[in-house]
């Protein structure tokens, strides 16, 4: 790690550090959901419910990130991330399935504040170095939830309690980020650039749409080829929970290694063919899963899709910093995603209880060939556009 930290700055190692603590936080529960699920007795439905009230808290700490960010980020995100490490502890004390949707709305919110100020600190950075940069940011995100989600499948193979686990990676990530956090930027709002009038405030408010659909549809893949993936291994395919959890991990490691290298490839290409070519990927995996409903199969599956919806959420993100004066564009995209966030597990779920599992990825499926049909709209606000007071969204 200290090697890849080498040769970077101490504000971008900042900005890394809380990606990967995130992610690993992520990435430490998500595969344990198949152990709560037995634990309390719940429902397919029943756990796409959770998920919906993880999403619900996402849109209530959106909304606080975007008020926080006016005030500077860097205390926010140091405290956002201690916050978000004691969080993780609540879905494995929970003794019931109504303290178990107050426990994810918990989490929620704590992830949904650190998204926004993160990516608006990643932004700013990019914007700064004058290259695309975003994708390198989410790396680490998805590099900790790699490590998170192999660390969770050792335990889960060990036969670990999710709350020793948990508690284990909360002490962990809190001590092991908090010296790198305090570099951190201390990004406040957006870009400044004024410009007026009715036909920018339009192309300003289209492109808002088009990036918060990609989002919408980004976050309603990555839920179906990540969530669900365990419970998908677990049921479907007839794993065992230690062999269920690497399917998470496989869609996690190859949404790691494409961030790592996506920044590249958009650099020298355009972020609307990197954002086809992701859907296309991401669609493509889904489909394998769907066909193929056995071990080697799914975990084939869901670690392609993992590939392609890589890049989907960074490039929409990284544009909505761009589209805004105080990062009310950012908030809005980011709203996109988690209302995805809770659409994605509803129709899941619902679908799953009814259909099975297998017809119910078929939206996820569907979600990423709308990627594909939108990709076109990265190109119309992949420059950054900002309004002044009176006309910022």
């Amino acid at each position: 790690m200290s090697l890849v930290f080498a040769a970077m700055d101490r504000r971008r190692v900042a900005v890394s550090v809380g990606f990967l603590a995130y992610g690993a936080v992520i990435g430490s529960w998500v595969p344990r959901l198949p152990a709560i699920k037995d634990h309390l007795g719940l429902s397919d439905g029943q756990v796409g419910l959770a998920l919906v009230a993880g999403a619900v808290g996402s849109i209530i700490g959106a909304g606080g990130a975007r008020f926080a960010l006016n005030r500077g980020a860097r205390k926010w995100v140091r405290i956002g991330t201690v916050v978000l490490c004691v969080a993780l502890l609540g879905p494995a004390a929970a003794g019931e399935f109504v303290v178990l949707l107050a426990t994810f709305i918990a989490l929620g919110a704590a992830a949904g504040f650190l998204d926004v100020l993160e990516n608006a600190q990643a932004a700013d950075l990019e914007r700064q170095a004058h290259r695309p940069m975003i994708n390198g940011f989410h790396g680490f995100w998805s590099l900790g939830a790699m490590l998170g989600s192999v660390a969770a499948a050792a335990a889960a193979h060990a036969g670990v309690a999710p709350m020793i686990q948990f508690a284990f990676a909360a002490v962990l990530l809190g001590v092991a980020s908090a010296p790198f956090l305090r570099n951190l930027p201390d990004t406040r709002g957006g870009i400044r650039n004024p410009v007026a009038g009715d036909a920018m405030r339009w192309r300003l408010g289209a492109a808002v749409g088009a990036l918060a659909a990609i989002a919408f549809c980004g976050i309603v893949v990555e839920g179906g080829g990540g969530d669900w993936s365990a419970v998908y291994l677990r049921d479907i395919a007839h794993a065992d929970p230690g062999l269920a959890a690497t399917g998470y991990a496989g869609y996690a490691l190859a949404m790691t290694l494409v961030r790592f290298g996506a920044d590249r490839v958009t650099a020298r290409t355009s972020p609307e063919l990197v954002a086809a070519l992701g859907g296309l990927l991401a669609a493509a995996g889904l489909a394998i899963a769907i066909a193929s409903p056995v071990v080697a199969g799914a975990v084939v599956g869901f670690t392609v899709v993992g590939a392609g919806v890589a890049v989907v959420i960074p490039l929409a993100f990284s544009a909505g910093a761009n589209l805004g004066r105080s990062a009310t564009a950012l908030s809005l995209v980011a709203a996109s995603s988690y209302a995805g966030s809770i659409a994605g597990p509803f129709l899941i779920g619902n679908v799953a209880d009814r259909l099975g599992l297998r017809a119910a990825l078929a939206i996820p499926l569907i979600a990423a060939l709308v990627i594909v049909a939108l990709a076109r709209s990265l190109r119309r606000v992949a420059a950054p556009v900002a309004l002044d007071e009176a006309g910022s969204v």
